[in-house]
């Protein structure tokens, strides 16, 4: 959030300064309104990407909500790569890249899945320790459990648990949509 407020002065600097700033120029989100990425059931090409709202709950029953929530899903025909972009479960929280990775699915009708797991073993994109870049690694003290999730049309809907030593247990729910490239 603290990036999108940055970057939002910046803008109302250059605007102050009479640089030209037309709403045209502002990247916007297109939703889709059809999911040609899933059919009868099945993964079948480029990723989808959604926006939305993850609200996470923590044992307390304190919420924070991320109002723009990026997942992204890769796969094939039978498991998912589920990226969850930035992903936060509290607001002191520094922000994460993490991903579910081969996920098991159920083919719905359609352009539909469900997709369910006891627990998981979530990767969090980190710097590697030799030779520099970023690499997903296992992050077993982020185990989520009760996964559950679907993709219906253009809705994706996600939810977990997950208990973080030092920090507590918390529930995150996730509603997005499918957006488009552009």
């Amino acid at each position: 959030m603290k990036k999108h407020l940055f970057l939002l002065l910046g803008l109302c600097t250059f605007c102050a300064l009479g640089t030209s700033c037309e709403d045209d120029e502002t990247p916007k989100i297109h939703y889709a309104s059809s999911n040609g990425s899933i059919v009868d059931g099945y993964f079948t090409s480029d990723n989808m990407h959604f926006y939305g709202t993850a609200t996470v709950t923590d044992e307390n029953g304190n919420s924070f909500s991320d109002e723009e929530a990026w997942f992204e899903f890769a796969g094939d025909r039978e498991t998912l790569t589920i990226y969850m972009h930035a992903t936060r479960f509290a607001a002191a929280m520094p922000a994460l890249d993490m991903r579910i990775h081969r996920m098991p699915y159920t083919p719905g009708q359609g352009a539909a899945l469900s997709f369910s797991a006891p627990s998981t073993v979530p990767q969090v994109r980190l710097p590697n320790a030799e030779g520099g870049g970023y690499s997903y690694q296992d992050m077993p003290s982020y185990t989520l459990t009760k996964v559950e999730g679907s993709v219906a049309d253009v809705v994706c809907r996600m939810g977990f648990t997950c208990a973080i030593p030092n920090m507590g247990t918390f529930r995150m729910e996730y509603e997005g949509r499918l957006i488009t490239k552009d």
